[in-house]
């Protein structure tokens, strides 16, 4: 697959640390200070762990700068490269600059609770069969509080039982919460570079097709939103839902046959009934131009489902949904009648 970069192997097996934290960075701002340190409060040290700083081409801001005296002297490995690659780009650039068994990509504004790597390493060796180990995650705001806590997957520790239904219905997990084994990424390639805001989401439904998945239920990772992330970014040029509905189709593949259109299904499903509850709330924030979007959007979804009983419930919604945005509209131009002398 064209858009799934090949991962090339390491050698020198025997030398490579257990476990590679790469921190692809593009323009970072104080909160790699925190992401930076939140490793190093749990690092075994060098001949176990890698840390290398990964920048997408930076004009603005240095890693190297902005994190000069955090850590001992060459305890991290910066490469600044000049050429942007963007999301993807770097993500697999990073994955490129990885020793270890493992790997763990953690965002420039992320970070981590005591106990994240001992948790999850332990999970990835108790089989090779596990390709990938994940923990619950926090979501977080610009000033570390705890906006709410992702759903619990499982009451203990232990390898998720028919995860690849689960996992592609919808993103369940954010990255910063997810470590894997380097020979997954090798086998399977990198992260698709025509996806920009679901690329993470079709990695995991990639993987769990392939491996078992192991599961930590306490929340050990910390996942911001803020302003200036690139998934803020992406929302608020509605990439999102486009890149979904492409993350969904590219999925497919890695579906069983057997049941791979009623998974697809559940996923279009799912998007449909997220965009349709967005719009409802843009609207009653009075933003109807972004509620606008989020309608288009889920309209986009419902268009990819079977006319079946199954979605009548979602067909109303929308239909009610479409008739407030028709009505905003209409009291708006009456506004705007008014306020140009037309009536």
């Amino acid at each position: 697959m064209t858009s799934s970069p090949k991962i090339a192997r390491v050698d020198n097996e025997e030398r490579r640390p257990a476990i590679s934290v790469v921190i692809p960075t593009y323009e970072p701002e104080r909160f790699l200070i925190d992401a930076v340190r939140s490793v190093l409060a749990q690092d075994p040290g060098p001949a176990q762990m890698q840390i290398a700083i990964v920048d997408d081409g930076s004009a603005r801001a240095r890693p190297a700068a902005l994190l000069a005296g955090i850590a001992p002297a060459n305890r991290l490995e910066y490469y600044e490269h000049a050429e942007r690659l963007g999301l993807a780009g770097n993500w697999n650039r990073a994955i490129a600059h990885a020793r270890g068994e493992f790997i763990h990509i953690l965002h420039q504004d992320d970070t981590l609770h005591s106990g994240f790597y001992a948790a999850l390493l332990s999970g990835l060796r108790k089989s090779r069969r596990i390709g990938m180990a994940f923990c619950r995650h926090a979501f977080i705001d610009e000033n570390d509080r705890v906006e709410r806590i992702s759903h619990r997957e499982r009451w203990r520790a232990g390898v998720l039982p028919r995860w690849l239904d689960r996992i592609s219905e919808r993103q369940r997990l954010q990255c910063p919460a997810a470590m894997v084994r380097r020979d997954v990424y090798e086998t399977l390639g990198g992260f698709r570079t025509d996806l920009h805001y679901a690329l993470d989401w079709e990695m995991w439904v990639r993987i769990a097709a392939h491996y078992e998945v192991w599961y930590e239920p306490r929340a050990l990772a910390n996942y911001r939103r803020h302003h200036g992330a690139e998934t803020a970014r992406l929302q608020a040029v509605d990439g999102t839902v486009a890149d979904t509905m492409a993350a969904i189709a590219a999925l497919a593949v890695h579906l069983p046959a057997t049941h791979r259109a009623r998974l697809q299904q559940r996923a279009y499903l799912r998007l449909a009934r997220v965009q349709t509850k967005r719009a409802a709330k843009l609207l009653d924030s009075g933003l109807p131009q972004l509620a606008t979007q989020q309608f288009e959007g889920a309209q986009a979804a419902f268009g990819q489902l079977p006319e079946n009983l199954a979605k009548r419930w979602l067909r109303s919604r929308l239909m009610r949904a479409e008739l407030r945005l028709a009505r905003h509209e209409a009291a708006r131009e009456r506004e705007s009648s008014k306020s140009d002398g037309l009536e």
